[in-house]
């Protein structure tokens, strides 16, 4: 076999067992009172499949919304997209969060991203891993060897 493609197979397990201690993190801090800022819909989507059960919000609803999109909670933790992009909004969501009296939290974004490798850039592909963590959506359905 070749080592690259061993060395990116073992890489790609090791996300996968990474996310379902990061999934868990954010169930616990949704039980905390933390809301999920994530960048659009396909973004909760992958979170959910993942077994995230917290309030995850899209920027788009918050520009159409506002705060009160947030169920009451005054703690976000902001999980945009890892590419230069997704900095840039997290940047601004943090400020203008902070600014209306909110706590943020790009600390579960740094963690993604370090964990990540480059493996993926954009939240919406985490969908790809729900097949390896214990208790997502799509767990139940993958077969038994």
């Amino acid at each position: 076999m070749n080592k690259s493609l061993h060395r990116n197979e073992k890489r790609y397990e090791e996300f996968g067992e990474f996310l379902e201690g990061f999934i868990t993190d954010l169930n616990n801090s949704s039980e905390d009172g933390w809301s999920i800022l994530v960048e659009g819909p396909r973004d909760v989507r992958a979170l959910k499949e993942l077994g995230c059960v917290g309030n995850v919000v899209t920027a788009s609803l918050v520009v159409r919304k506002g705060n009160a999109i947030f169920d009451g909670d005054r703690k976000i933790i902001i999980l945009t997209d890892l590419d230069r992009e997704g900095g840039v909004l997290a940047s601004r969501y943090t400020k203008r969060l902070a600014h209306d009296g909110f706590k943020t939290s790009l600390l579960e974004r740094k963690r993604l991203k370090k964990a990540s490798h480059g493996v993926f850039r954009h939240i919406e592909n985490l969908s790809r891993f729900a097949e390896t963590v214990p208790g997502s959506h799509l767990e139940a359905a993958r077969p038994n060897p």
